[in-house]
C-alpha cells in the first residue's frame, strides 16, 4: 500500500490523526481533502489511491460522497462519530471496508492495525466453497474489498483440486453442498494441513446445536451461523489472519535467530536429516559452508558489541541477498554461519562463496554516524559424500576453514586438503 487518500474537514481531529498515521507507516504517502467537491474532482480525474478513509459528515456531504467513492471503485474505511445501527448497515451496503467510530479509535491503533491487514492480505488467497454462484459472489465481492485474492469452487471435491494447484491461506466454507459437504472436505483436509497451516472458517445455517461442536472437534478455527452481517465477517476473516500470523511467528522464532532473522542451530538439525536423505535418494550433490567474519572479537573490543551487532546483521543481509532461497542460511554460533547449498556441487558453491567474499570485502559498515568500518571473511566448504553423519560433514568443513584462518584469512579452503 503506497498512497491513502484522507477526506477530513475537522482539521485538529486531521493532524492528530495524520501525524499517527505517517508515524506509524512512513512508508506510505498520505493525501488529504476536506470536501464533497474535492472528492468528485477526484473520481473524475480518476485519480488511484489504495485506501480512502472518509469521514461522513462534511460542509457539503452527508454521506453521498461514501456512495460515489464505492461505485468508482476505490475502498473507503468510514470513520464517524455516528453510532447509528441503521447508518452502519446502510454504510455496509455500499461495500466499504470497514465503519468506524471515531470516539473507538483509541490513538488510531485499529485504523494503523486495518491498514497494515489491507497491505498483507495483498498476498493472502481465500478459498471460498460455496454451491450457490450468487452466495459465492456475495462473499467475493467482500472479500475483494479486504484486497484478499479470492478462488471459489462449488463443492469440497473441486476445493481440494484447487488446494493442490494454488497457495491458498484460508478456506471459507458452507456446510450443506452436493458431492462433498463441508465437515466431509474439512477431514479431508486436516489428514495434510493443520489448524494453523491453513485455516477454515465453517458457515452454516444448520439449527442443530451439535453442529458447531462437530465442525471445531475437527478442525475448524472458527464457525459463522447465518445470517451474519457483512461486518461480522470481515471481522472473522482478518481476525482468523491475525491470529494464524501471529502463532507463524512464534513458530518461525524458535527456528530463527533474532539478530540475524537467519535460521539458528536448532532449526538446522531439525530439517538436516531430510535434507541428507533427499540428497542421497535423488542423487543430487549437497555442499556446506561455514564462513566466518576474521577478527570478530577485536570489533568487539575496539567498538563494543552493539557494533559488533550491526556488523553480524549487515553480513547476514548480504548473505540473502547473494544467496537463492533453495540455499539455506544458519547462524551457527557467534560470528559463524553455515550455509547448505542443495543440488549445488563444490565447484558452484566456491563460486558463490568466492562471490560472497568479495562482496564482503567491499562492504563499508556504518556503525556510528560518521564511522564504518570494513571486514573480511574466511570459509571452509566441504561436499557431501552420501556415507557420512551430517557432524562428519560439518567437521570436515570445519577443518577447511581452520586451514584457511591458519593460511592468511580473507580466503575459502575447500575441504582439508585442497586449497582455492
Amino acid at each position: 500500500m503506497e498512497k491513502i487518500l484522507v477526506i477530513e474537514d475537522d482539521r485538529i481531529y486531521k493532524k492528530i490523526m495524520l501525524k499517527t498515521l505517517r508515524r506509524s507507516l512512513p512508508h506510505i504517502e498520505f493525501f488529504t481533502i476536506e470536501t464533497f467537491t474535492e472528492t468528485k474532482n477526484i473520481i473524475e480525474s480518476k485519480k488511484e489511491f489504495d485506501l480512502v478513509i472518509a469521514d461522513i459528515n462534511l460542509a457539503d456531504s452527508t454521506g453521498e460522497h461514501i456512495k460515489e467513492l464505492v461505485e468508482a471503485n476505490y475502498r473507503v474505511v468510514v470513520i464517524t462519530i455516528l453510532d447509528d445501527i441503521a447508518f452502519r448497515n446502510e454504510m455496509f451496503n455500499y461495500d466499504i471496508v470497514d465503519y468506524i467510530i471515531k470516539s473507538e479509535l483509541e490513538r488510531f491503533g485499529y485504523l494503523v492495525k486495518l491498514i497494515q491487514r489491507l497491505e498483507l492480505n495483498r498476498s493472502r488467497a481465500v478459498l471460498i466453497i460455496e454451491d450457490s454462484k450468487v452466495v459465492r459472489n456475495f462473499y467475493k465481492r467482500i472479500l475483494q474489498k479486504q484486497n484478499l485474492i479470492v478462488y471459489e469452487a462449488e463443492d469440497g471435491k473441486k476445493a481440494l483440486q484447487i488446494i493442490s494447484e494454488k497457495k491458498i491461506d484460508m478456506i471459507l466454507s458452507d456446510y450443506n453442498m452436493p458431492n462433498m459437504d463441508g465437515m466431509e472436505f474439512l477431514r479431508e483436509l486436516r489428514k495434510d494441513y493443520s489448524m494453523l497451516d491453513l485455516p477454515f472458517i465453517a458457515i452454516s445455517s444448520d439449527d442443530d446445536q451439535t453442529t458447531v461442536a462437530r465442525f471445531l472437534k475437527i478442525g475448524a478455527n472458527d464457525y459463522l451461523r447465518k445470517p451474519f452481517s457483512k461486518e461480522e465477517l470481515i471481522c472473522r476473516i482478518n481476525n482468523t489472519l491475525d491470529m494464524i500470523e501471529m502463532l507463524q511467528k512464534v513458530k518461525e522464532s524458535a527456528n530463527t535467530d533474532a539478530l540475524t532473522s537467519t535460521y539458528n542451530r536448532h532449526y538446522l538439525y531439525k530439517i538436516v536429516d531430510k535434507i541428507l536423505i533427499e540428497a542421497k535418494k535423488s542423487n543430487n550433490p549437497l555442499t556446506i559452508a561455514i564462513v566466518d567474519i576474521d577478527f570478530f572479537k577485536n570489533i568487539n573490543d575496539q567498538y563494543g558489541h552493539l557494533a559488533g551487532d550491526v556488523v553480524l546483521k549487515a553480513f547476514a543481509c548480504l548473505l540473502k541477498h547473494r544467496l537463492s532461497e533453495s540455499d539455506i542460511i544458519v547462524r551457527y554460533g557467534g560470528e559463524e554461519f553455515i550455509i547448505i547449498f542443495p543440488k549445488k556441487d563444490l565447484k558452484r558453491a566456491f563460486v558463490i562463496i568466492e562471490s560472497i567474499r568479495k562482496h564482503t570485502y567491499e562492504m563499508d559498515i556504518p556503525i556510528d554516524e560518521d564511522k564504518t568500518i570494513s571486514i573480511t571473511i574466511s570459509a571452509g566448504i566441504a561436499e557431501y559424500n552420501y556415507e557420512e553423519t551430517f557432524d562428519q560433514l560439518i567437521k570436515r568443513a570445519d577443518d577447511a576453514l581452520y586451514l584457511a584462518k591458519e593460511r592468511g584469512r580473507n580466503r575459502i579452503e575447500i575441504e582439508s586438503s585442497k586449497s582455492c
